[in-house]
């Protein structure tokens, strides 16, 4: 299971959430394993019955005025019944909150961290929940190549030397933008959307056999590179075989499994005299037409249906 150690939430994100350490530094090594947040208001009022201890607490204006009118016992008891649990990771106050002598001396003898943020709540937790969900996101390294086509991730796929690669190359040089050649680093986040990625030390490189490693930025420009892209469609390229029935009207769908979530999947066959970057781009915009609602091999096959209907009445 995927985690963040709230050390390394505080050491990258400090500047951008204006995030400052109160208290409890002892406990940054304690490990934020869910990118959802939790606001223990009902808590603060005595219902515990599943409580999501394991989640970020974030403790707003109205949480603090509550836990605030509370004698300094009560804040302590609350407080030790919250975060002593095993799973707790760390409490933050927003709005630049001062926390009472109290609420420090809980979360110290915890070895909880107690942060504060001049952030407003709202703001706060969805940044916070942003910047989770991207470093907590189930992932996957396969081999293939990320490319962008007419604003659609396609992710090109097939075994080596089919030419995953070439044709990548042959799209940028049509005007397409490339993400990653030969390891695509996948995240599933939350809506249930892959985002693709490359390799930090291969980014924006693609291998070319006989010619060698390319620098598309460098040698197309930055129009034609992505960071990360959305995969919305999975095309298998693979050797033709003649023996073997392609699919040639397109009425069946087919997918793909990425960590749990389906994606449209098409099967391109390579054989000589084939421009895979044609196919490509032609078979994304389909794909792009199916998305809208305007499926052409269906339209076509209810068409039929209707004049084989009408010459049967007659």
């Amino acid at each position: 299971m995927p985690f963040l150690d709230v050390g390394t939430l505080l050491k990258e994100k400090s500047q951008d959430l204006k995030l400052e350490l109160l208290a409890g530094r002892s406990g940054l090594g304690r490990k934020i394993t869910v990118a959802d947040i939790n606001r223990p208001g009902l808590a603060f009022t005595g219902y515990f019955e599943h409580f999501p201890y394991e989640r970020t607490q974030v403790i707003g204006i109205s949480e603090y005025t509550y836990l605030s009118s509370l004698p300094g016992e009560s804040q302590l008891e609350l407080l030790r019944k919250i975060f002593s649990h095993k799973n707790a990771t760390c409490c933050i106050l927003t709005r630049g909150l001062k926390p009472s002598e109290f609420m420090v001396k809980a979360f110290a003898d915890l070895e909880v961290p107690l942060i504060k943020t001049t952030l407003n709540s709202s703001s706060f937790i969805g940044d916070l929940i942003h910047y989770l969900d991207g470093k907590l996101a189930p992932s996957i390294k396969l081999h293939g190549v990320l490319t962008n086509v007419y604003g659609l991730g396609v992710l090109i796929m097939g075994k080596a030397g089919i030419g995953k690669s070439e044709c990548a190359l042959e799209l940028v040089k049509r005007g397409h933008m490339l993400v990653a050649d030969d390891i695509v680093d996948i995240k599933k986040k939350s809506g249930r959307i892959l985002v693709g990625s490359g390799l930090e030390i291969t980014k924006h490189l693609i291998e070319v056999r006989g010619v060698g490693i390319i620098d598309v930025k460098s040698l197309f420009g930055i129009g034609n590179i992505l960071d990360e892209s959305l995969i919305e469609m999975v095309i298998r390229l693979e050797e033709w075989e003649s023996v073997k029935k392609y699919e040639r009207v397109g009425i069946d769908e087919y997918f793909a499994d990425i960590l749990g979530v389906t994606v449209p999947e098409a099967t391109i066959p390579v054989g000589p005299g084939r421009n895979l970057a044609v196919l490509v781009e032609t078979a994304s915009l389909n794909q792009r037409l199916k998305n809208k609602g305007h499926f052409t091999a269906k339209d076509l096959s209810g068409r039929l249906q209707e004049i084989i209907a009408s010459k049967e009445k007659s």
